[in-house]
């Protein structure tokens, strides 16, 4: 009986010394970052650094577990990284059991404003929390390259500071034109959701569009307010049928009157949605039109290898 006693006696503790050793080690990699936007400002400011957003699903994507054992985790990163950066982790996991009710909320506030869509998703800020620059997924760099490439892109924010140090010498047109150097700089996409106010200010500088920024930043707007309704609209697709799809995409064309690389997005969708319901030829016809609206633009790329792919020979 007492060596059964000093057995379980023995294992318990063993238990408990790898459960701390496990805790040990998720606090060790955790060590340095922030889960707080307001936070991550804060020292941003004091310190004079960007801060650097990493949002990931920490216990379900597995290129956010290769960047976190790869890169994060790694020495070179922890000791490089923060001497440019605040390091703050949004995290979207499937077990949430270990958040707050308050960083759920600072998740979905974030990625919506920030536009992110996908996972491992990397945004270097400055101390105000204005982006300036955004990398999605893991390319498989070592520590000491990535963050050299991080530290590289901060060249980005001193060429933004610098046209926005000039604008503010400036006024009218050539205040417009400074403007729209420095968000310019910036992912198009990001720019339209973050730098809201500069681009409304844009377009009132050109207001008769002798410049050529009012009608390139209407349109841009107006892209951003599209891809938002198809976003809703396709999440609408779990609960309803094609059709409903279909009759939302013909109302939002109708109430936008679209052009371009708005009526591209739309057009895109609208041939998804029909190859799904089984119209091939509909759905092939949609993406040359969609295709033929704005040629040049990233999503002509796009549709050029789904055409390929999908409705090239033998297809």
């Amino acid at each position: 009986m007492k060596t059964h006693r000093t057995i379980t006696a023995c294992l318990a503790l063993v238990t408990l010394t790898l459960a701390s050793l496990i805790t040990s080690d998720a606090n060790a990699v955790d060590e340095g970052w922030t889960v707080s936007f307001a936070e991550a400002k804060a020292q941003a400011a004091k310190e004079g650094k960007s801060i650097l957003m990493e949002f990931t699903g920490s216990d379900w994507c597995p290129p956010c577990k290769a960047l976190h054992a790869k890169v994060l985790s790694q020495e070179a990163f922890k000791v490089e990284a923060p001497k440019n950066f605040i390091l703050l982790k949004l995290d979207n996991p499937r077990d949430k059991s270990h958040q707050t009710v308050e960083e759920q909320a600072q998740y979905r506030k974030l990625s919506a404003q920030f536009k992110v869509t996908g996972v491992p998703t990397i945004i270097l800020a400055d101390d105000q929390g204005r982006p300036y620059h955004r990398q999605v997924g893991y390319s498989g760099d070592p520590p000491d390259k990535y963050v050299a490439d991080l530290k590289q892109k901060s060249t980005i924010l001193a060429k933004r500071n610098e046209f926005l140090a000039k604008a503010d010498q400036a006024e009218g047109v050539e205040r417009a034109k400074l403007l729209d150097q420095a968000i310019g700089l910036i992912d198009n996409e990001l720019a339209m959701s973050t730098y809201i106010d500069t681009v409304k200010e844009i377009i009132k500088l050109d207001a008769d569009g002798s410049a050529g920024l009012k009608a390139k930043y209407e349109s841009a707007l107006q892209v951003g307010e599209i891809k938002t309704a198809l976003t809703e609209i396709q999440g609408g697709l779990r609960n309803g049928t094609p059709d409903e799809a279909i009759a939302k995409i013909d109302k939002l064309i109708a109430e936008k009157k679209p052009t371009g690389e708005g009526l591209q997005e739309i057009l895109y969708l609208k041939s998804l949605v029909k190859f799904r319901g089984g119209d091939k030829e509909t759905a092939k016809k949609l993406l040359e039109e969609a295709k033929a609206a704005a040629p040049e633009s990233k999503r002509a790329k796009n549709i050029d290898e789904v055409l390929k792919n999908v409705f090239g020979p033998g297809k």
